[in-house]
């Protein structure tokens, strides 16, 4: 079950954004949507207008979240959908040989537990993300900053783990949909992108493949029928 892409030779790595790209919707605005003061939407719209960075957007939002742990887990039980196609793709992923990275700006309170639910069976090391707490109800968030974060839009150093991963060998794909995943994009040897990602791409004239499913990236990736 070979990739029918050219990778040159190098190993296949894909990382891929959770929040809106492995999940339908993204859980955590989901989360403030449902138990967040209105005020937090400021925050969101600042981030998105590119007047405030990703740190200061958390941190502002944070501050009007009212919920509780056991709260999290009934919103995610309830209303988080995995995207179509995602658990064949990583699957066959897996099969062909290839890894498969998690690197997301959200949260391990709903990101890890939901890993878990849907038994996705991604390893501790292949997951990259922030901390959260609940403390009297209170999100608490603790950022994992990447040592050599060059963008203020994102976090956790999409970009930077895509070049450390490219640096060791590896032939890395990425898909995202967000803000924050544009620096990803800037980098990555093979781009799938949606929503903002997609607009990011086409502005910037960075060659990627839109999808809505992950079928799409199967059959982009493999030939389906050999499976």
């Amino acid at each position: 079950m070979p990739l029918k892409i050219d990778t040159g030779g190098k190993p296949f790595t894909i990382v891929f954004d959770f929040d809106g790209t492995i999940t339908e919707e993204d859980i955590f605005d989901g989360l403030f949507a449902r138990y967040a003061d209105p005020e937090c939407w400021e925050t969101h719209r600042a981030y998105h207008d590119r007047e405030i960075s990703l740190k200061e957007a958390y941190l502002g939002m944070a501050a009007h979240f009212r919920g509780s742990r056991e709260d999290i887990y009934s919103f995610l039980q309830k209303e988080a959908r995995l995207r179509d196609g995602f658990r064949e793709l990583h699957e066959r992923l897996t099969a062909a040989g290839a890894r498969s990275l998690i690197v997301s700006n959200g949260f391990d309170i709903y990101l890890e537990y939901l890993v878990r639910l849907w038994n996705l069976g991604f390893s501790e090391e292949d997951i990259i993300c922030h901390h959260a707490e609940i403390r009297e109800n209170h999100f608490i968030p603790i950022f994992r900053e990447h040592e050599k974060l060059r963008h203020d839009n994102c976090l956790i150093g999409k970009a930077e783990i895509i070049e450390e991963q490219q640096q060791a060998g590896a032939f890395v794909a990425f898909a995202g949909n967000g803000y924050s995943d544009t620096p990803a994009a800037g980098v990555a040897d093979l781009v799938f992108g949606r929503q903002r990602l997609e607009e990011y791409c086409r502005e910037e004239k960075i060659s990627f493949v839109p999808f809505s499913t992950f079928t799409e990236v199967e059959e982009y990736l493999f030939s389906v029928s050999e499976f």
